[in-house]
């Protein structure tokens, strides 16, 4: 089923790994809803040629998490994330047990698809953002629907789906991008893990330095806005980690954070606590007090595990 995206390995003893997919197609959209045991995932150069390279998908991770080593780096693909990636690249990675959710989309289906680069080959949403949490109570209601309608409705409601993806990437039906402060903050926002700063918002936006330069002071500037949301990042995948399998200076490293003691300071400086302090504390559903008052995290991670609950089909 998956030989025409990668080469596929459990994770264990072969006579272990367990699978349930389902599938279906709305004109060139690829719609699949799969649940797998832990398993390894290669994409090489010989599938990255014609057709085979000119597709993206979106995923919502349900259950369980992936770790894609590419060219620059690595990147973690968490529960309650939603995640549009390209495929013209390879990439290798290892899963746990995961459920997800997914769309196949072929690039020219989204005006978003030419503006994704190698050094940003996956863009992210937190369902903690109410961007996120938004495209995901869509496209939760647009697979509620389209096993009730017919198929020219169907397309319908996909091509509004994706108009509605684009327009979250800065990709709508105007000729030009709205160079607002919100507009680059989402720009920025899906491309955290990434090579982003100053000169992307230039080149996406068609201004000047000055001008992003302008709108970032009352933020303390591009970096700092990147670096806050890049730690607000790693805080969320720490309380959600198991201190016996990740490190935290793996976590650091996937969100642009190198030196270990320099994160350790800006951590303790947003939050209150050390990065210690908060990994696995998700685990045992305890919370320090000192980051209940010092983090927005921790409020907007209540409001993600009511989101999972409610997703999975359970009772909060």
């Amino acid at each position: 089923m998956t030989a025409s995206l990668y080469q596929t390995w459990p994770r264990g003893e072969p006579e272990g790994f367990r699978a349930q997919a389902a599938g279906y197609k709305v004109g060139e959209l690829v719609f699949n809803q799969a649940e797998f045991t832990p398993a390894r995932f290669l994409r090489g150069p010989e599938l990255l040629v014609g057709e085979g390279r000119d597709f993206l998908s979106l995923q919502m991770q349900l259950a369980g998490e992936e770790r894609l080593i590419m060219s620059d780096g690595h990147v973690r693909l968490l529960t309650g994330n939603l995640y549009l990636r390209d495929w013209a690249y390879a990439f290798d990675s290892e899963a746990s047990a995961m459920r997800l959710n997914a769309i196949m989309i072929p690039r020219h289906r989204l005006r978003a698809g030419a503006g994704i680069q190698a050094h940003t080959p996956v863009l992210s949403w937190s369902i903690a953002d109410p961007e996120g949490r938004l495209l995901a109570m869509l496209w939760q209601q647009l697979l509620a629907e389209l096993g009730q309608v017919t198929l020219p409705h169907a397309r319908t409601l996909c091509d509004a789906f994706l108009a509605f993806l684009d327009a979250l990437l800065g990709y709508g039906p105007t000729q030009t991008t709205p160079a607002s402060l919100g507009a680059m903050q989402q720009f920025l926002m899906t491309r955290l893990q990434g090579s982003v700063g100053v000169e992307a918002l230039c080149r996406h936006f068609h201004v000047s330095r000055s001008k992003v330069y302008r709108l970032f002071e009352p933020l303390g500037g591009v970096r700092q806005f990147i670096n806050g949301a890049r730690l607000e990042r790693c805080y969320g995948e720490l309380r959600g980690a198991d201190p016996r399998r990740v490190k935290i200076a793996d976590i650091a490293s996937s969100w642009g954070f190198v030196d270990a003691s320099a994160f350790s300071r800006r951590f303790r400086s947003r939050f209150g606590v050390s990065p210690s302090e908060v990994l696995g504390t998700a685990l045992d559903h305890t919370e320090d007090a000192a980051v209940r008052a010092n983090s927005a995290g921790a409020r907007l991670n209540r409001d993600y595990t009511d989101w999972l609950l409610q997703a999975s089909g359970r009772e909060t």
